[in-house]
């Protein structure tokens, strides 16, 4: 078996966010990019060129921190929030919005990142008798 196409790092997830408290379905879905896919690697070696460069600066939590949510933001190729709604809208994908999104609502972000994060749900079938790790 050719293991080099296992793993699609391009390919998109279906996301069904959950509520925080019931884990029931929201109605609102997000297409979710690995952590390794080209868009989600821009923002973090952007965010490691401005690190390099100022090498005076130092490195902060606060800078971590905006860092990870970049990456959840980036991560979003796209959503449809079906009947709900954020802050009375009907938000359009921006970057800027799935930034405030993601920062504003720490289960989002969680849910995100975690599917971002999680190999296997950007990995292809394998033949029977295999099992994903």
């Amino acid at each position: 078996m050719d293991i080099s196409s296992l793993v699609n790092s391009e390919d998109l997830f279906e996301l069904q966010l959950l509520h925080p408290a019931t884990e029931e379905p929201l109605g609102i879905s997000f297409m979710i990019r690995s952590a390794e896919s080209n868009e989600v690697k821009k923002i973090v070696r952007q965010h490691s060129d401005r690190f390099l460069a100022s090498r005076k600066k130092k490195l902060t939590t606060s800078k971590v921190e905006a860092e990870y949510l970049d990456k959840a933001a980036a991560a979003i190729a796209s959503w449809s929030w079906g009947e709900q709604q954020w802050k009375g809208e009907q938000p359009l994908l921006s970057f800027e919005k799935a930034r405030e999104v993601v920062e504003d609502a720490g289960w989002i972000y969680d849910q995100v990142a975690g599917a971002s994060e999680d190999r296997a749900n950007f990995m292809k079938s394998l033949p029977k008798g295999f099992q994903k790790p």
